[in-house]
């Protein structure tokens, strides 16, 4: 499960009108906040959210045909869809090593290298809760491709500079910051795609996809790295990034076109519907001034709060939010498994990567079995078992005494929290209107990059109060996932599944 952005531990629509009107224009579709966001508005405070996002849109007076005809996208283009995903994502995995060995080219300062190693999860920390908001008001399908380029931009730019020998360390780990900012506005952008592209019955197979090619890639992307920084040195290694970027982009491309081309079709029926200013860009631009500007950051301050009030007032959303982000600080734990086993264990080396493979290989099994699961036991079933399974896992890690059931219960608890993770970003796929679906995401998700480092803290002070043992955390972080998922579970968790827990009023 992606630890940062998927919840337990771990990858935005936007409302009709904003997104049809701005045909992917930043500037157009910031604007057009100024002039159409009360009205649209208005129509969401007084609808429930009852029934389909195709109801829900008609109720908001939304054209809805063309999300139809995407969902009825070919095959073909669904498999590459996934395909050019699954190559992005490898380059995420190659950057987790590949910025870090740039850095101490350049400096030992374990906190800039630190800072090079975490550049997605500064993102979120920097831009992920207006990033929801934002990407709610543009076609997300143009917002892919220019994360895509913004991305391979970067990774072409770190390498040259350090070839012309104009390589600041401020400049390099601000690129790197800018690459995990379009990082944060590129997942936000992609839930919504997934929506789109596939219908309900795909949406978990897809996932599935997504976070198996996730999970390979940080086993893969290290060593492809690793092995072209011994070869060529590390900032040849970067163009792999730029190249895995490049092929994203040339898949997301033709998608785009198509998607301007089916919802062409709305556009003209929507727009005759709308009273007021002509949306940007269809018949002249307007100018931004310093009043427009508040007015901008207003709206977004009012969306990001419709989106807190989501996750507030749906109580099955409510109830899974409160349980990942409490899960995620206990499974935070895990970022000692390298020093118990390299330190406490005294494993070699090779051992200590063995129980991290293992971890990677757990991580892929959970990614491919989960729809299987899912469909045998329901969504809530499933994602409970799934925390139950890596709470033991923990308490078996904390009792480890030797490589073996240090590596088995590594490779468990990856494959439970996978599981979770891919049933669960379905089901929120699912439960959250389209139109509110990037910002609920981002305010979901900056809790749980926020509780993540909190709970690594918290671990490694237990474990520096137990005389650096850190079996005492593993231990208290197991029984303290048992006892969240228990009350998760029969305070609220089993009586919503999918087909029952359609939001309501």
């Amino acid at each position: 499960m992606d630890r940062q952005t998927c919840g337990f531990n771990n990858r935005l629509p936007s409302t009709e009108h904003a997104s049809s009107s701005s045909s992917g224009d930043f500037s157009g579709a910031l604007v057009l906040i100024t002039v159409s966001g009360e009205r649209e508005r208005r129509h969401r405070r007084g609808a429930s959210h009852i029934g389909s996002d195709t109801q829900r849109s008609a109720r908001y007076g939304l054209n809805t045909d063309w999300l139809e005809d995407m969902t009825e996208a070919s095959s073909r283009a669904r498999r590459l869809f996934l395909g050019g995903q699954s190559m992005s994502l490898l380059g995420d995995g190659c950057a987790v090593l590949a910025v870090p060995l740039l850095v101490l080219q350049l400096t030992r300062d374990p906190l800039a290298a630190g800072l090079a190693a975490a550049p997605r999860g500064i993102g979120y920390l920097l831009v992920g809760l207006p990033a929801g908001p934002i990407v709610d008001r543009l076609n997300p399908w143009a917002v892919l491709v220019a994360m895509d380029v913004l991305r391979a931009g970067v990774f072409v730019i770190l390498p040259a500079l350090v070839w012309l020998g104009a390589a600041p360390l401020g400049a390099v780990l601000a690129l790197a910051f800018v690459g995990g900012a379009a990082t944060v506005f590129f997942d936000a952008a992609l839930t919504v795609a997934v929506k789109d592209l596939f219908p309900a019955e795909g949406l978990l197979r897809a996932n599935s996809v997504l976070e198996s090619a996730d999970r390979t890639s940080q086993m893969v992307g290290p060593a492809i790295v690793a092995l072209l920084a011994t070869w060529v040195g590390a900032e040849t290694a970067l163009l792999v990034n730029a190249a895995t970027f490049a092929v994203s982009l040339a898949t997301l491309v033709p998608l785009l076109i198509e998607v301007r081309a089916v919802r062409t079709r709305g556009d003209d029926a929507w727009n005759a519907r709308l009273p007021g200013p002509p949306a940007p860009g269809r018949a002249g631009r307007a100018r931004m001034t310093p009043r427009s500007v508040r007015l901008i950051l207003r709206r977004l301050c009012e969306d990001l709060w419709e989106g807190l009030r989501f996750i507030v007032g749906f109580r099955p959303l409510l109830a899974l939010t409160i349980v990942q982000t409490l899960v995620n600080l206990c499974l935070a734990v895990d970022t000692l498994i390298v020093y118990f086993a390299r330190v406490q264990l005294g494993l070699p080396t090779p051992l200590v990567a063995a129980v991290i493979t293992a971890g990677g290989a757990g991580g892929i099994a959970g990614a491919v079995t989960a729809p299987f699961i899912a469909a045998r036991l329901g969504a809530m079933p499933s994602i409970s078992l799934g925390i139950l399974l890596a709470a033991g896992s923990l308490l078996v890690m904390g009792a480890s005494t030797g490589w073996a059931p240090l590596l088995a219960a590594n490779a468990v608890q990856m494959w439970a929290v996978s599981i979770a993770s891919v049933i669960n970003r379905s089901t929120r796929q699912r439960w959250i209107p389209r139109e509110l679906l990037g910002r609920v995401t981002t305010a979901a998700r900056a809790l749980f990059v926020a509780a993540t480092p909190v709970g690594a803290a918290v671990a490694g002070a237990v474990t520096k109060a137990s005389g650096h043992d850190p079996r005492p955390a593993f231990l208290g972080a197991g029984l303290l996932i048992g006892v969240i998922i228990g009350c998760g579970w029969f305070g609220a968790l089993r009586r919503y599944d999918l087909p029952a827990a359609v939001p309501d009023s």
